[in-house]
């Protein structure tokens, strides 16, 4: 999967790393029961001039799923293994981006703003283009940037059998939460 964005001179590197602000959610619903399953451990990059945006940016996100915590250590197992079967298909990536429609010229320090971003989310051996909007902020000193995004993923969608036992019936879509903070990489 490759990046659609060419660097320009004013690009600067951002880098997520796991720890405390770094967080990935996912809500599993069934007729009886919901739970969450999370995870810290999610790592990446994100290459951007925030004083001219455009209309991309270039982006690498993982995320471990073998880390992923129900709460339940049985539960974990039987997720990890009959479901999203890690040992094969250890990451979840999404790559690309493109700020399709009216993107603003730039990003406002200290501001929210919200950017419909486009790319390439590959869970489980499945690849598939996505948008979804994501709330960012600029942080200019120390320079980073602050990010948080909803977003269902059909289980269907990326050929994950949905768990059914007796009356625990999850739903096919599940809702997904991202957020983390992108601190600005040392020019080298």
């Amino acid at each position: 999967v490759g990046c659609l964005w060419v660097p320009t001179s004013g690009a600067a590197e951002f880098t997520v790393r796991p720890g405390k602000e770094t967080k990935v959610v996912f809500v599993s619903r069934a007729a009886s029961e919901k739970f969450e399953g999370k995870t810290s451990q999610m790592r990446g990059t994100i290459s951007v001039d925030p004083s001219a945006l455009r209309d991309t940016a270039a982006v690498r996100f993982e995320v471990d799923l073998a880390s992923l915590d129900t709460g339940i250590k049985m539960r974990n197992t039987h997720m990890r293994e009959n479901h999203l079967h890690t040992a094969k298909f250890p990451k979840a990536v999404f790559e690309g981006a493109s700020i399709p429609g009216r993107a603003p010229a730039a990003l406002t320090p200290d501001r929210p703003t919200t950017l419909n971003v486009e790319g390439t989310f590959s869970l489980h051996g499945v690849s598939r283009r996505i948008r979804i909007a994501v709330e960012v902020i600029y942080r200019p000193t120390p320079a980073r940037l602050e990010f948080k995004t909803v977003f269902p993923i059909a289980l269907a969608d990326y050929a994950i059998e949905r768990p059914q036992f007796l009356f625990l019936k999850l739903a096919d879509v599940q809702t997904v939460s991202v957020s983390g903070v992108a601190l600005e990489a040392p020019a080298r």
